[in-house]
């Protein structure tokens, strides 16, 4: 009767999810932009505070008229998010933010992830 017992304490446990101390606290953030320059721009997130990009390594946004384009990302609390965008997807041509491979320095290109759902707009022009 214990170990039966015991296997429903540790499947209940489990079940909660208790916390371990490694899980992190969900929060959004919200970027907005306008495509204002002449060509479709390809748009990428980076995490400052891990490896982590949105919507993938291997996909991106498209810009691709000048009407908003509302882009909310759940993250987590405290982690600060940079935008990253180019014409091209290889990173060469102009760029916006931390260009479109993430490797690039930027000033004001970055949210600081919330539970009050922090937004910013920006306009990308040529």
């Amino acid at each position: 009767m214990r170990k039966i017992a015991a296997v429903v304490l540790f499947l209940f446990a489990l079940g909660l999810g208790l916390d371990t101390g490694n899980a992190q606290a969900s929060g959004v953030v919200t970027f907005n932009f306008n495509n204002n320059a002449r060509y479709t721009i390809f748009l990428k997130f980076f995490s400052q505070n891990r490896s982590w990009v949105w919507p993938s390594a291997t996909s991106n946004y498209v810009l691709n008229d000048n009407k908003e384009h509302s882009i909310r990302l759940t993250c987590n609390i405290g982690e600060k998010i940079c935008y990253g965008a180019g014409y091209s997807h290889d990173g060469t041509g102009s760029s916006w933010g931390v260009g479109f491979l993430g490797k690039l320095g930027c000033s004001g290109c970055c949210l600081t992830c919330a539970a009050n759902n922090p937004t910013h707009a920006w306009s990308l022009d040529d």
